[in-house]
């Protein structure tokens, strides 16, 4: 097992995530002392570049640490074959992990169990906000080339750049198929109309609230057919209500002891197909509540390593 912080915060909408990250990094250290031989810590390096892409914030800067950083970065964890923990300040950093989880291993189908409340399919092509945090599928799809927002040839180009940054040439394309929702309740009509036509599965937050384990088998039905597994999970999934240390909040969402057992479920189900776990969008920098956010996360990041650490 290896511990990987991430805390770069190039395509948050509100910044104080990487604090997050450090906080659970320190207290796991503490506790396991024995990850922090072969940790990896990848930040954020300053950039002053031309800023010529208007349909995405900080592109140019999340362009180039990609590119130069995160995705080598990653890359090599994934050859050495040790399994990754990782601690993301946002969630556009999904895109650099499963592009090199998708590089190393070009010639095997890769699944992604996608725990949010958002589905993060958007694209530069149909993204409002543009916000990075919100497109990390769709950059790994690449499906979505149309739009309320005109692309000019210079923005097609490298935004075609991005989506293909590191695969080797004849890497096996990312089924959507083999994409795995859960929790998923805030959407927009381009990211409905992609769920239905390419008829992604995702388990509502009703179906888990329901029924986690018969969720868990059928998730395992439909990624029966794939090589390896990457778990991801944004702590907005929560209920907005009970939990306020995220960066974008919803309610109706799934309680702390909810989503413990889903997450749990999940870990062990995929345990031996699992290629890296993700915790990110832990904010502490927002918190408004009564009793402390972090024990939750802490309290799954702890989970993680009891069942794939081998730390119970």
């Amino acid at each position: 097992m290896i511990l990987v912080s991430l805390t770069a915060e190039i395509g948050a909408s509100k910044h104080g995530s990487s604090v997050g990250v450090l906080r659970l990094k320190e207290r796991l250290l503490e506790k396991h002392s024995e990850i922090s031989e072969h940790m990896v810590l990848i930040r954020q390096k300053q950039c002053f570049l031309e800023d010529f892409f208007r349909f995405a914030k900080n592109f140019e800067d999340y362009y180039f640490f990609c590119k130069d950083n995160l995705i080598p970065s990653m890359r090599a964890v994934f050859k050495k074959g040790e399994f990754p923990i990782i601690l993301s300040a946002e969630h556009s950093g999904a895109f650099g992990i499963v592009q090199a989880l998708r590089a190393v291993h070009s010639n095997k189908k890769i699944g992604i169990l996608y725990i949010d409340a958002h589905a993060d399919m958007h694209t530069a092509y149909d993204s409002s906000s543009g916000n990075l945090h919100g497109m990390p599928l769709g950059m790994i799809l690449n499906k979505t080339h149309t739009g309320q927002n005109a692309l000019n040839s210079q923005e097609i180009e490298y935004w075609e750049r991005l989506c293909v940054l590191d695969l080797p040439k004849g890497a096996l394309e990312f089924n959507p198929k083999h994409l795995v929702y859960f929790g998923v309740r805030s959407t927009e009509a381009s990211e409905r109309k992609a769920i239905k036509d390419y008829q992604i599965p995702l388990f509502s937050v009703t179906e888990i609230k329901e029924n986690t384990p018969s969720v868990v088998a059928q998730s395992l039905k439909h990624l029966e057919s794939v090589d390896l597994v990457y778990l991801s999970l944004d702590i907005d999934v929560l209920d907005g209500k009970i939990f306020s240390s995220t960066g974008v909040r919803e309610n109706n969402g799934l309680s702390p002891e909810e989503l413990k057992e889903l997450f749990n479920g999940l870990l062990r189900a995929f345990k031996e197909r699992l290629a890296g776990v993700e915790i990110t969008e832990y904010n502490p920098e927002l918190w408004e509540g009564k009793n402390p956010d972090e024990e939750i996360i802490w309290g799954l990041l702890e989970d993680a390593v009891c069942v794939v650490g081998g730390k119970c």
